[in-house]
């Protein structure tokens, strides 16, 4: 899986100019958003000097939507190692979510049974439901948060930031 953070993205596509950058990239992205990190239970947390300003809790990570060898089409996410795109956050399921590519090109996602669920821009994901994605699709997984973006939707949000 090729990740990025978006800050790197931004400079590939000043450099390269959009065509470049298209070239470079041509596959769909999912990009973790950061967020405010909150501790788990039954944990002492000591803060030197104040709070945390949450603008600042880090930057946004661009995931390329690429499938392994062996599973065309298909992306798992989740906390297991069998997954695409493994992410080890305790509010996520082994396996999470499944991302299908259609064959128009598009992209779909579906919770795969999840214990702490999933949305769709702020709709409540039914297990097994696959559900189409847009460019700027938000989905909430868990505690965790991304933005689904197709190439053009990801050029758009590099020139604007």
């Amino acid at each position: 899986m090729k990740s990025y953070l978006l800050s790197t993205l931004a400079t590939q596509l000043a450099t390269g100019g959009v065509k470049g950058f298209s070239t470079m990239h041509p596959h769909d992205w999912l990009v973790w958003e950061p967020g405010a990190w909150r501790p788990p239970n039954r944990t002492t947390l000591v803060m030197a000097g104040g709070a945390i300003d949450p603008s600042k809790a880090g930057e946004a990570l661009a995931l390329a939507l690429e499938p392994k060898k062996g599973a065309p089409g298909q992306v798992t996410l989740g906390r297991g190692d069998d997954c695409v795109i493994t992410i080890n956050d305790g509010t996520l399921s082994q396996l999470h979510l499944t991302f299908m590519q259609t064959s128009e090109g598009g992209w779909t996602v579906r919770d795969a049974g999840s214990k702490n669920g999933s949305k769709l821009d702020g709709l409540k994901l039914e297990p097994g439901q696959p559900w189409p994605l847009r460019s700027g699709a938000r989905i909430q997984a868990a505690q965790v948060s991304f933005t689904y973006y197709n190439p053009d939707g990801l050029v758009s949000r590099l020139m604007t930031a």
